[in-house]
This record gives C-alpha cells, structure tokens and sequence, in this order.
C-alpha cells in the first residue's frame, strides 16, 4: 500500500497557520506533538477509534510549541456559549485562536458533516468584525467567514473521547528561538515516552491484538472503512518515524546501529498494513497472523526507542 494522504494532522495545521512562521518545517513539527507515536484502541459501537493515536493532539499540542519558542494561553470552557465568549474576548486582528477539539461532525459548514460525527478537530480563528470571525479549516475552508451566533451552534465537545468534555481555546505568542538539536532529541524522547506508556497502560501492541479480537465479533460492513481510514493513519505515523530517525541519525544523536533496527522494524510494519489493507480492499477480511506480527514489532520497537 502506498501513502497518499496528508501527514500533517489538523491540530499541527492550526497551529502552523497561527504562526506563520516559515522557519518551521511541517513534518518536524507534526513529529514533535508526539501524537504519531503509540497505538490505542477504544471499543465502541461507533467503530471510530479502532486504531487511533496514543496521545491525542490536544496533549501534545502545547508541549511541541514550546520545543518551537511559542507559549500557549490555554482555557478550558464547559459549553459553546463560554467558549464563544472567551473567543471574543481574545481574538484581536493578527491575534488569532485556536478552538479544539470539537466535533467536526458539529461544523455545520462541513460538506455532509454527518459522517464525521465524533472525529476530534481543530480550527484557526481569526478576527473579522464584532459579529463575524474567519475560520481556517485545514479540511478545505480558507478564512471562511462565520457570525458568533453560528459557532455557538457549530462549537461541540461532547462526543470527542479526546475533549474530556471541554471546548479549549488556545492563543499562540512567540516567546524565543529554537534549536534544531533540541527539537529532534526531545522528539525522540516524546516518542518514547508514549510507546512507553502505550504499553504499559495496556495499549500499544495489546490495543492492535485487541483489536483483531473486537471485530472478529462483527460484521465486516460495519468496521471495514474505518478500519482501512485508520489503517493510513498508522502508514502515517510510520513514515514520520522515519523521518525523525533520518534527522537523528543525521546529526549524529542516532547511531547507524540503532537507525537501522528502527527502519527494519518500521518497514515491515509498513509491509503489514499495506497487506491487511489490500485484503479488506478485495474482501478478503482480517488475518490475525498479520495484527499479531504488527502487535510484536510495535512492542519491539518501544523496547528499542526506551534504551537509554
């Protein structure tokens, strides 16, 4: 299976779009929101989180703007109606904000926004008039104008696992320079940190086991397409961590050693979910062999990248 889709997540798109900092490498700062590292499953009837992140956007979000020389002004607030007022109150022109995640199947500006019910997201917001704000979505909406009273109805938190009931509203200030070196080790360290955790809370390799056993208990026309949406995310976040590897090994904070065991395990992660997709492409359903030999490699390499 190849890789078509977009690496770069929405909550990094916000972020970036806020900054307008050219300095940035798109990838990198992606990598350093550690979201691509680690593996959760969530068992539900919805069948939307059946490989999803370990750690989702709105933890690692603050911790990469830091690493990049920005601060946060991070609020939380329980209901579209405060959120819609601490928006207000904030956003100023070349003052943007950053709203998630909500509920991208809420964003009524959506095309048939039904089918993305549940999906966390983020959106930039930039000041308009006293009535109106520009929304930037990075799903195909530029500076699409909308009035308060709409992002009140718009604003949703409550399906999204990963909102912890809360619209956060976020302001992004420069606050020093960065350095590339720290950038990248941290980076390192971060992904560690959540393969790590994935694994001993439980997820991790045991969420792609789990999640062979979960939908062996049903139909395959309920979970296929989410299955394979899920299955190029993951091919995503694979291909990050070669990327960080590269840099690594680049500026000497990886040894060739360590690089090559990390793109061994990597590349036939990636040769397993090119497989497990073409089979659901020619209904050929699920082959516990192949989530169990992705389940060893992910543990693996979280042993791997936990070396000290």
């Amino acid at each position: 299976m190849r890789f078509y889709g977009n690496e770069i997540c929405c909550g990094s798109y916000a972020c970036l779009n806020a900054m307008q900092d050219p300095s940035i490498d798109l990838q990198l700062f992606e990598i350093s929101t550690s979201t691509p590292f680690g593996i959760r499953h969530f068992e539900n009837e919805h069948f939307d989180r059946l490989l999803t992140t370990y750690c989702d956007p709105n933890q690692g979000m603050d911790r990469a703007l830091r690493l990049w020389g920005y601060d946060a002004e991070t609020v939380r607030t329980g209901t579209a109606e405060e959120a819609v007022r601490e928006i207000r109150r904030r956003i100023r022109p070349a003052f943007p904000v950053i709203v998630g995640p909500i509920d991208m199947g809420k964003l009524g500006y959506q095309i048939m926004p039904t089918l993305l019910k549940r999906m966390d997201h983020y959106i930039l917001l930039e000041y308009c008039s006293d009535i109106e704000a520009y929304c930037t979505d990075s799903e195909g909406f530029y500076q699409y104008r909308l009035t308060y009273e709409e992002l009140g109805a718009y604003l949703s938190a409550d399906a999204v696992p990963e909102a912890d009931g809360c619209i956060t509203v976020r302001q992004i200030r420069k606050k020093r320079e960065y350095r590339m070196e720290e950038v990248l080790e941290q980076s390192l360290r971060y992904s560690a940190d959540n393969l790590r955790a994935a694994e001993e809370a439980g997820e991790g390799s045991r969420a792609v086991k789990n999640c062979c056993r979960y939908l062996e208990q049903y139909k395959e026309y309920k979970w296929r397409l989410p299955l394979m949406y899920d299955i190029q995310y993951l091919k995503q976040r694979k291909l990050l961590m070669l990327l960080l590897t590269d840099r690594l090994e680049e500026i000497g904070k990886c040894t060739g050693e360590r690089a090559g065991e990390i793109r061994q395990i990597v590349n036939v992660q990636n040769d397993l979910l090119g497989k497990i997709y073409g089979n659901l492409q020619k209904g050929l359903g699920i082959e516990q062999e192949s989530f169990d030999e992705m389940a060893r490699l992910e543990s693996t390499l979280a042993e791997i990248l936990c070396i000290s």
